[in-house]
């Protein structure tokens, strides 16, 4: 089995361009270009398949830089490439780079640059017995984290159990952080991450109308996947319970029901489940475009950035 070398990071792109939203004009982003010739160089377009992967993900480009961007492309290449592309396309990766992971996991700390300003600020405003809890956080993850690494390196787990732990590790480290931080620091906290948000919109490219729109990031999947009512009413009531039973979980383990290992396999329980009843709700189809996705999304990763200021 060959090694993945992953890392919870995602290493910054060098942008292009200088169109962008928000003064009328129909930009495209340059990273969408980026991801078309990486997909090219791995999957040798013939130039119809270029073309129209180039314009499908040009229909995403009101999402951008969420993944539901990639919705409309997903659909295409489901439909448009040949066996052997999708082979190559959802190979199991063995070219992480070092700073990166798939969108599954912690949304606010992946991101090397942004991670390290929030972890400066952080720790401004914590005093010295937080700031000893935290070092000791800090290290259990990383323990953690290398840990899974290593056991998927050397083939003792499947990538999907990996995503599944790793979920588990960084909720525990969400809940660990709302137990150490005042109501007040999690409030300033809070708005320095709208500051940084606002920082990285300001004078950058291509940041679309519905980037932040839950209900539209929703639908963007829903329609690339041809989901019925019905489908989409289990979908959403699967997810309402996922949320209930992870708060609550939760609670119990700031109330001090649990210790840090079963509270980990307890998540990593309530993630594992979520997962096999939503894909009890998909198609055949619909599982392989969500897939597909999934394999452009990793790809996406790297040529986009999130709050770098530079």
């Amino acid at each position: 089995m060959k090694k993945l070398i992953i890392l919870p990071f995602v290493i910054l792109f060098l942008a292009q361009g200088c169109a962008r939203f928000g003064n009328n004009e129909e930009a495209t982003p340059p990273e969408f270009e980026y991801l078309i010739q990486e997909l090219d160089s791995e999957l040798d377009f013939d130039s119809e398949q270029r073309s129209s992967a180039r314009a499908s993900l040009g229909r995403g480009k009101d999402f951008h830089p969420d993944p539901a961007a990639l919705w409309k492309l997903a659909a295409y290449l489901h439909e448009n490439l040949t066996l052997e592309q999708k082979l190559l396309l959802l190979a199991p990766p063995s070219d992480f780079d070092l700073t990166i992971l798939s969108e599954e996991n912690d949304y606010h700390f992946k991101r090397l640059e942004r991670f390290q300003r929030m972890d400066l600020y952080l720790r401004s405003i914590l005093n010295d017995d937080q700031l000893e809890t935290y070092d000791a956080l800090i290290e259990y993850k990383r323990t953690a984290i290398e840990s899974l690494i290593d056991q998927i390196n050397n083939g003792n787990i499947e990538l999907i159990v990996f995503r599944f732990e790793l979920m588990g590790i960084m909720e525990w480290f969400r809940t660990e952080m709302e137990i150490l931080l005042t109501d007040d620091q999690k409030a300033i906290l809070l708005e320095n991450r709208d500051d940084e948000d606002r920082r990285w919109r300001r004078g950058r490219r291509g940041w679309g109308r519905f980037a932040s729109d839950p209900e539209e990031i929703k639908k963007a999947m829903y329609n690339a996947l041809g989901m019925t009512d019905d489908q989409i009413t289990t979908l959403e009531n699967i997810h309402e319970d996922f949320k209930t039973d992870l708060k609550t979980l939760r609670e119990e383990y700031i109330d001090g029901s649990y210790t840090v290992d079963v509270y980990r396999s307890a998540v990593v329980t309530i993630i594992s489940g979520s997962h096999d009843r939503r894909e009890s709700v998909f198609t055949q189809t619909q599982k392989e475009i969500i897939e597909i996705h999934r394999a452009l999304t990793r790809r996406f990763m790297k040529h986009t950035r999130w709050g770098n200021r530079g």
